[in-house]
């Protein structure tokens, strides 16, 4: 190409392929002392795989990361996310959860999201298995994996099911009809782009009416009273910023204590790319908002 950039990748296997290829040359070794295992879990038409991380020692019952990749709902798996997650189980310590949720466009929204449903359902039932504390989950994710974290936030209320302690939501894409001002801005001429996201939203609904269900779009949900509190990183050249710092203004709104904090001078989510200061400041932010959630001090208490 004329501007030094790759091809655009022909199919969606050759993307899958290179994302891969992208995320292993940045994925850390695995930390000693704690167990990794891949389990199966039962769902509709078939089964997933969950990656529990157990570090030996950890205090039990013990708190919870329950993590979900991104990737645009068709790229991403288990490995792909040690790299995006940069958290390691026992530097929290807690256990850690990793779904290996089905992909679109094979499969479409319901089913990305109703994986990652049956996934944090059975982490519940296996919770003795596990020695997890099921009142200190939180759960995280980034890109299309934010946007399942909060839309499967909404429905854990809804449903009356044990909700996290925390959300952590990084580089969320929220709203299906792409109401957000970032996205109708200027290009930044790297990174994801508009039309990208766009794509990414065919990829994995089938309607427009998927568009604005809340497990697709849990930004338009009427009623965000009740959910749990959320940390909110955004890029400055993101065309998805808005989506996350429009979702803290509405949780402002409903009551949940939440807070957003924009990385400058950054394109959608590059920050896992180890080795630069923002690297280790974002892990450090993120660290701090598990450390807090699972002792009772990240979101402030009423003086009366």
């Amino acid at each position: 190409m004329a501007d030094g950039r790759p091809p655009e990748p022909a199919d969606l296997a050759q993307r899958r392929a290179q994302t891969e290829a992208a995320f292993s040359a940045i994925r850390p070794p695995r930390e000693e002392g704690v167990q990794v295992e891949d389990r199966k879990v039962e769902v509709e038409g078939g089964q997933i795989l969950v990656r529990t991380y157990i570090p030996e020692g950890v205090e039990r019952p013990a708190p919870v990361l329950f993590y979900l990749h991104g990737g645009g709902w068709y790229m991403g798996n288990l490995d792909s996310a040690e790299a995006e997650c940069v958290i390691r189980a026992g530097e929290i310590p807690a256990v850690m959860v990793s779904v290996d949720y089905r992909l679109a466009p094979e499969h479409k929204f319901p089913t990305p999201f109703d994986d990652c449903m049956a996934a944090y359902t059975w982490m519940l039932d296996h919770g003795d298995e596990l020695g997890i504390d099921a009142a200190r989950i939180a759960i995280a994710g980034g890109s299309a994996g934010a946007n399942l974290a909060a839309a499967l936030c909404v429905a854990l209320r809804d449903r009356g099911v044990q909700m996290p302690c925390l959300q952590l939501l990084d580089v969320p894409f929220l709203d299906f009809t792409m109401a957000s001002p970032s996205l109708r801005g200027p290009e930044s001429g790297y990174g994801l782009t508009a039309a990208e996201v766009h794509e990414c939203a065919e990829l994995y609904v089938r309607t427009d009416e998927d568009r604005r269900d809340p497990r697709v779009s849990p930004l338009l949900v009427e009623d965000l009273r009740g959910l749990p509190p959320a940390v909110i990183l955004t890029a400055e050249f993101d065309p998805v910023r808005d989506d996350g710092e429009r979702y803290v203004e509405r949780l402002h709104q409903a009551g949940v204590s939440a807070a957003c904090m924009r990385v400058l001078s950054h394109i959608h989510g590059t920050w896992v790319i180890p080795g630069s200061v923002t690297w280790g400041l974002v892990r450090d932010v993120r660290l701090a908002a598990l450390r807090r959630a699972f002792d009772g001090t990240l979101a402030p208490q009423p003086a009366f």
